[in-house]
């Protein structure tokens, strides 16, 4: 930094001034603020879709919901899929005529996401389901014993990591971030 102009002086010693200020300050061992997750109202969806009606037909989540190529995402289930039942069970009802129209058209249900993660982590489901043998409802909660799907579980660093601690999984910046 060239400190021959003035202005170029007092941006050195303010900059200076707020790094020793900052420095001086404890930081908190604990994060200030817990996340505190509360009900959410559920997100309105272009079809009802009930988990527990559907799971006693299902003998995991993965029969319906297939990881992508990277295991990073885990999708909805082809509209294929739904029709292998819907053709008959329940075929004139609303829901599953909107259903049928999606599957003609070749179209996917344009769903509502519930749970999200911020763009700077990299979150593999299938690293986790796979293979360290997560169960679903350890993020996602009881999902087979509700109607309509609200988030359960925080999505919040803290919780990953201490999950990861008392599995004894890696537990570094690099294991989520920077990828």
């Amino acid at each position: 930094m060239n400190l021959e102009t003035p202005s170029a002086l007092l941006i050195s010693v303010v900059l200076s001034l707020a790094g020793f200020s900052l420095a001086a300050q404890e930081l908190p061992e604990t994060p200030v603020s817990k996340p505190n997750p509360t009900p959410e109202k559920p997100k309105p969806q272009p079809i009802p879709f009930s988990h527990k009606a559907h799971s006693p037909f299902f003998r995991d989540c993965v029969s319906c919901h297939k990881a992508s190529g990277n295991g990073e995402d885990v999708g909805y289930p082809a509209e294929a899929k739904c029709m292998e039942c819907h053709t008959v069970i329940r075929a004139n009802s609303a829901a599953i005529s909107k259903l049928a129209g999606y599957y003609k058209e070749q179209k996917p249900v344009p769903w509502v996401r519930v749970y999200s993660l911020s763009d700077e982590v990299f979150f593999s489901h299938s690293r986790h389901v796979t293979k360290a043998k997560v169960a679903c409802a350890t993020c996602h909660g009881p999902v087979a014993e509700r109607d309509v799907i609200t988030p359960e579980r925080a999505t919040w660093m803290e919780f990953c990591v201490d999950c990861h601690k008392a599995n004894k999984a890696p537990a570094n910046c690099r294991t989520c971030h920077n990828r």
